[in-house]
């Protein structure tokens, strides 16, 4: 009897769970602040079937996705305008993000993440992911520094944008 619950507990227990989950929508925001207020600017992909892997303990499983910079939207064309040739979309035209080696953990989870955007590689190891509804959420902040950009600046300097820009990476399901 003892070895029997002994059993059921081992198969219960979510350290040797692997599941899956199907990811349905793909977001990502760019945000950030001007001399004149604040700017946000989105990409969302719906209506898709791709896969997302938790607790793989046996192989390592990962979710690629690209990015067309072109598709982002900042809601106006002047906005776009200038956020397409801040982050030198001709140059540029696609983002690549790579998800993988996500862990369940108490209450939240984590993930390896590699981001490839305007020719830098960055790599974010056990990012944590927040739970939202229906999804995974994940905030990163980037300075253009950080990307080798220049902060955009209009009219001789009066309007400039901050250094400072956030980017959220939801996942739906």
């Amino acid at each position: 009897m003892r070895v029997l619950l002994v059993l059921i507990l081992l198969m219960l227990n979510p350290l040797f769970e692997e599941r899956e989950v199907v990811i349905t929508k793909k977001m990502i925001t760019v945000t950030g602040q001007t001399s004149l207020g604040g700017f946000s600017c989105d990409y969302s992909r719906n209506g898709l079937r791709d896969t997302l892997f938790f607790d793989y303990n046996t192989k390592v499983k990962e979710l690629v996705f690209t990015v067309p910079v072109n598709d982002f939207s900042c809601g106006n064309f002047l906005l776009n305008k200038d956020f397409k040739k801040t982050i030198k979309s001709e140059e540029f035209p696609t983002a690549l993000v790579k998800v993988k080696n996500l862990k369940s953990k108490h209450g939240y989870y984590t993930c390896d993440m590699n981001v490839e955007i305007v020719g830098k590689k960055l790599h974010y190891k056990d990012l944590k992911l927040q739970s939202i509804p229906n999804g995974l959420s994940a905030d990163m902040v980037l300075s253009f520094e950080e990307l080798n950009l220049s902060a955009p600046k209009k009219f001789g300097g009066l309007i400039s944008v901050n250094e400072e820009l956030h980017l959220e990476f939801q996942l739906g399901y």
